[in-house]
């Protein structure tokens, strides 16, 4: 089973850690706190079957998102139930120009950027500048990314499952998580 951690650590106690999503701390210790830790910097997997109901348990919680195959297409829909936003964060590690543009997207784009989204602007060629950046070009770039060929509930979505450069951006974004410079909510 393949999963990925969703929330902001907030501080340990007593060998475990609180975990803050949606506006509610949850506490977690044992298996769920390093179940949780392990899926916070990217994709991971269980093998027993403790793990498995810990894991049950968290996604009640809706601290993680779960899947019983792992594949590229799998690891693209579990970041779509996902809301990506760019972490405070010293800027210790260096990052590529594909993990640079997608966290300028996330940082200054005006609004909540998705996965399918981040997708698309990647596959039309699409550079994060002035004119699409910021509150006040938020409908610029709404109006970039949605046609009417792709605004209907969820088919943006299912139009970039197939593009060839969405397991690039799915890699950017595990990355970015992986150096800390992003966290899931």
């Amino acid at each position: 089973m393949i999963y990925i951690s969703k929330g902001i650590r907030k501080r340990n106690f007593k060998g475990g850690l609180t975990v803050a999503r949606c506006g509610k701390a949850v506490h977690l210790s044992g298996l769920r706190a390093e179940l949780w830790r392990r899926g916070q910097s990217g994709f991971a997997t269980t093998g027993t079957k403790d793990e498995e109901l810990a894991l049950q348990d968290l996604t009640r919680l809706g601290l993680i998102e779960t899947e019983k195959a792992d594949a590229p297409a799998v690891r693209y829909w579990m970041l779509t139930y996902c809301t990506l936003c760019p972490a405070r964060s010293f800027p210790l590690p260096r990052l590529t120009p594909e993990e640079k543009t997608i966290l300028c997207w996330l940082k200054k784009a005006g609004l909540r950027i998705t996965v399918a989204e981040l997708i698309y602007l990647q596959s039309e060629g699409i550079k994060p500048t002035r004119d699409l950046l910021r509150a006040g070009n938020r409908q610029a770039l709404v109006e970039k990314i949605y046609h009417p060929w792709n605004i209907a509930d969820n088919l943006l979505e299912q139009q970039m499952e197939s593009v060839p450069c969405r397991d690039l951006v799915v890699e950017t974004v595990e990355s970015l998580l992986k150096k800390k410079r992003l966290v899931l909510i």
